[in-house]
């Protein structure tokens, strides 16, 4: 997906032909925003009765007979593996004690007549070798081979979270944006780095690393055209998130990407402003949601580490926050992933893979595309998610998301490593 970059003017033609293209993008916005405003009101809380109706009737909701595009999606590259979308078997699990809701069983009014290819085939589950991702779920576009599963899920949720949507949909106007013609330096990229992550937290948030843009942080078919990538997380509400999986928690989520991709739209723009090119890649607004991979630009950016429940989980906040990503060629020092103890943790404990209601989670790590590392079986998860809109059991039951715990657990996990002395472990 070729994408164009703002870049500062030369003369005044260049000024002149970047305020074409923003008044283009922007007018396009406006349209697609009205349109999903007014679908937001109408079509899809018709489509989402006639589904309720159909699910009171005992009836079975054919994915393959949901409105909209037909699948399109490709893998030429891949063997066809059929997806299993039944639950893994395992014992019902009540509810941690300090969540607030039951969860609800992984039975679903929903199946396939024709089971698109595996979710975990996609993702390259056993693959040795390296590899770009593929889309698949929750995407920018319906005609992906998990499409009708996502129509579904966007179908059956409540209008107050599309009106959500849409407001993301018109903030992510400005995620993008024409260069001011003059560069204003901010000293060594040392001291560029303090100044950028001094204003990411000013304006909202809660945690900011920095690394190096790689390929392997963007989609196969995304190629941002940036030297830096910028993680920014902010923190959900624990007591709202408590209340996981409801209507409750998923307005808390839709709300703090609201409050994460301001931040990185924001903070793009300041960059602009200083004279570099800079875009914020956000979540859920068609294109940007589709360009990179977050959680492994946070992790490399030293926010924290991925565990078992397939969330990058921080010592200061656990996995209970969203993350976006600003891209830029502002020169700025990098940071190094950190080492937290999480895998000392999450190879012993069984909290969120016996808590999970369809199973979903490997007990030991799983080879994905040349790399060995936590996974998350897809078939099993996705499933539970689009019915819980969002579910989120896992992240909630961790002992890293309890208010308070990640730092100690950190201390304690790194230092059971150290023999006597100090010195390492072997």
């Amino acid at each position: 997906m070729a994408m164009h970059k703002f870049v500062p003017p030369t003369g005044p033609g260049d000024v002149l032909a970047d305020r074409r293209r923003l008044w283009i993008l922007g007018a396009s916005r406006l349209a697609f925003t009205i349109a999903v405003a007014i679908a937001t009101h109408t079509v899809f809380p018709l489509l989402r009765w006639m589904q309720q109706r159909r699910i009171h009737r005992g009836d079975v909701i054919w994915l393959e007979d949901m409105p909209g595009p037909p699948q399109s999606q490709r893998f030429d590259h891949l063997a066809f593996v059929p997806a299993d979308i039944t639950p893994n078997p395992g014992p019902v699990r009540k509810r941690a004690r300090f969540m607030k809701v039951e969860y609800p069983a992984a039975a679903y009014p929903f199946a396939f007549r024709q089971p698109p290819i595996s979710g975990n085939a996609i993702n390259g589950l056993g693959e040795e070798r390296l590899r770009r991702p593929d889309h698949v779920f929750f995407g920018d576009s319906y005609r992906r081979a998990w499409g009708k599963l996502d129509w579904y899920f966007q179908v059956m949720e409540p209008t107050a979270i599309h009106r959500l949507i849409v407001r993301m949909f018109w903030q992510d106007r400005a995620r993008v944006g024409p260069v001011a013609p003059g560069v204003t330096t901010l000293g060594t990229p040392e001291e560029a780095s303090a100044h950028i992550k001094a204003l990411a937290t000013r304006i909202g948030a809660g945690l900011v690393g920095i690394t190096r843009l790689r390929p392997e942080f963007c989609y196969h078919d995304s190629n941002p055209d940036f030297a830096y990538a910028i993680a920014v997380a902010v923190p959900m509400d624990r007591e709202e998130m408590l209340h996981t999986p409801s209507e409750r928690s998923n307005q808390q989520i839709m709300r703090t990407y609201l409050d994460v991709n301001r931040v990185a739209i924001r903070l793009a723009h300041a960059i602009r402003a200083l004279g570099y090119p800079a875009q914020a890649s956000t979540n859920l607004a068609p294109g940007s949601s589709t360009e990179v991979l977050h959680v492994p630009i946070a992790i490399a950016a030293g926010l924290g580490q991925l565990g078992k429940h397939g969330s990058m989980i921080t010592p200061e906040f656990g996995s209970n926050v969203r993350l976006a990503t600003v891209l830029t060629d502002l020169p700025l020092a990098v940071d190094q992933p950190r080492d937290i103890g999480v895998d000392d943790l999450c190879a012993h404990c069984r909290i969120c893979e016996t808590t999970c209601p369809p199973h979903a989670l490997f007990p030991e790590k799983q080879l994905v595309r040349g790399q060995r590392r936590w996974y998350v079986n897809f078939d099993k998860c996705v499933p539970y998610f689009a019915e819980t809109r969002g579910c989120g059991i896992c992240i909630e039951v961790c002992p890293w998301s309890t208010p308070g715990k990640g730092q100690e657990l950190m201390r304690t996990l790194l230092e059971r490593r150290q023999g006597p002395g100090g010195a390492a472990r072997t």
